[in-house]
């Protein structure tokens, strides 16, 4: 699995994936691997690494990944930022108690001031995850401001992420509720529109 090719590594990856669940040890002895590609030069290597670590679902495995998911949800490059806050969803799903204990709550609190719009959008898709098990993270009128200002400058599935976060805030009063329908911008809501009308014909 030492290699700098990154195709080669997504299939060698989607293999673990695979087959981690009927044969454990095999996840387990790939962990090294797993752990010193989370600091590879390479974004997407490291990105991948992460990803990988976190949809092996073997118990044994989720203690190692604690230490390389903190790292990228830090990591520099934004691509690798947004993998881990899918990740931690990913983490909560198998051990929820690692999730609070090791503050990964936090950290994801603190991915929603992030200057890239793409990682706001799946540090909320996580968060929205990870709140219907049950509430751990509140959306409050602070996170709301971050949220609008990351709005329209994200794809369109971070969009609906985001207006899902923003529906299920209760705003403390008939202003604040206007002052975010003024923040969204009109063009946004009639794609929004556009894209639910498409779906119920499916």
């Amino acid at each position: 699995m030492q290699t700098d090719n990154v195709e080669l590594k997504k299939l060698v990856y989607l293999y673990l994936m695979n087959y981690a669940k009927s044969q454990p040890e095999l996840a387990i002895m790939a962990v090294n691997t797993f752990v010193k590609d989370c600091e590879d030069p390479n974004p997407l290597i490291r990105a991948l690494a992460v990803r990988t670590m976190g949809c092996i679902r073997v118990d044994k495995i989720t203690e190692y990944l604690c230490e390389p998911l903190r790292k990228c949800m830090k990591d520099e490059d934004p691509y690798v930022r947004k993998t881990a806050a899918i990740c931690v969803a990913k983490l909560h799903d198998i051990n929820a108690q690692m999730v609070v204990d090791q503050g990964f709550v936090e950290m994801l609190t603190d991915l929603l001031s992030d200057a890239n719009p793409m990682v706001v959008a799946n540090a909320v898709a996580a968060i929205t995850e990870i709140n219907e098990s049950h509430t751990l993270i509140e959306i409050n009128a602070q996170t709301v401001n971050k949220l609008l200002t990351a709005l329209n400058e994200c794809t369109e599935w971070g969009q609906v992420f985001i207006l899902d976060a923003l529906a299920n805030y209760q705003p403390k009063d008939e202003r604040e509720a206007q002052n975010i329908c003024e923040r969204i911008s009109p063009d946004l809501l009639m794609r929004m529109q556009l894209l639910f009308f498409l779906l119920l014909k499916f």
